[in-house]
């Protein structure tokens, strides 16, 4: 009985922080040892550094008749080492996208299929704590994804054009993009009963929302802009549905971006990328985070609150 009284001690060892609470979870250290003891995730990070090696491979490839009367020209050296770059972080958040509910759409249902969902809901492990356990190994395995295409993205660095500003959106996007996923995939595992229901629901909901947002974008590219542009409030109201698109694609706003980046040399915001407006827009790596900051934060509180549900029969 002595051993429970330091957890009502006064002392700052009874207030953890967020990182001793992670570590001491014991939900992610059961998942992360599972994990990680089984060839699926050495198999899936070999896959992973594979798909983007080939594609990086492709890229010097495609630019190899070019060097031969271009490789003295510092421009056209940059101008690679921003393609490699941007082809990186475009595969980084495909590929994460579509990894991250691979990781979390069975955490839950396989618990109820296992027959062991009841027996975790008798121990002291709180909902939260199952539901954040589930989710921080999830996270914990593709940041290990995230950082070990880090050596691939030096290529870039090497050959110029790339800045700091521009690895540390890329990396925010990479984290952001890895949490909303991995988050959806556990809403449907809590919701559903079973892992293929799960599984198949988010990535349904995935391509559907990527189709989609990609469609809608394309659709308003090719409303003819000085259509619109003699009447002020319609040019206003196309702006903004055309950026809430690109705000929340992943690759639109990693595109959009860069170029804002690019042409203008603004990191925070944007008034010329789209039409004669004039708007004061932010980019859209801004809007992109808060968006699915948001959408992870209401998705995890979801799913504890059907981890807590009683079952039904």
């Amino acid at each position: 009985m002595t051993e429970a009284l330091p957890t009502s001690s006064p002392t700052p060892a009874a207030h953890p922080g967020l990182l001793r609470r992670a570590i001491d979870n014991p939900v992610i250290l059961k998942e992360l040892r599972g994990l990680m003891r089984g060839r699926r995730a050495f198999l899936l990070l070999t896959g992973y550094i594979a798909v983007i090696s080939v594609f990086i491979g492709l890229v010097y490839i495609s630019v190899q008749v070019q060097a031969s009367f271009s490789q003295n020209d510092p421009q056209f050296r940059q101008g690679i080492g921003k393609a490699i770059f941007g082809v990186i972080v475009l595969l980084e958040l495909l590929l994460v996208s579509f990894i991250a509910p691979a990781l979390t759409c069975g955490a839950i249902t396989a618990e109820r299929e296992r027959q062991t969902f009841d027996l975790l809901r008798t121990t002291l492990i709180s909902a939260r704590a199952l539901v954040f356990g589930k989710l921080g190994a999830a996270l914990v395995y593709l940041l290990l994804l995230i950082f070990a295409a880090l050596p691939i993205q030096s290529l870039a660095f090497l050959l110029g054009g790339v800045g700091l500003a521009e690895l540390l959106i890329s990396g925010l996007l990479l984290v952001v993009t890895a949490l909303f996923f991995s988050a959806l995939g556990l809403f449907f595992s809590s919701f559903l009963r079973r892992t293929l229901a799960a599984t198949v629901s988010s990535y349904g909901a995935i391509v559907v929302s990527y189709l989609a947002l990609g469609l809608a974008f394309f659709m308003f590219a090719l409303i003819s802009l000085p259509n619109i542009s003699s009447n002020q409030m319609a040019e206003i109201i196309f702006t903004l549905g055309v950026w809430a698109i690109i705000c929340t694609h992943p690759m639109l706003t990693a595109i959009i971006s860069e170029v804002i980046l690019i042409e203008e040399q603004s990191i925070f915001y944007t008034s010329s990328v789209l039409g004669s407006a004039n708007l004061p827009l932010p980019s859209p790596w801004i809007p992109f985070t808060i968006i699915y900051l948001g959408a992870a934060a209401l998705l995890i509180l979801l799913s504890i609150s059907f981890v807590n549900r009683p079952d039904r029969s």
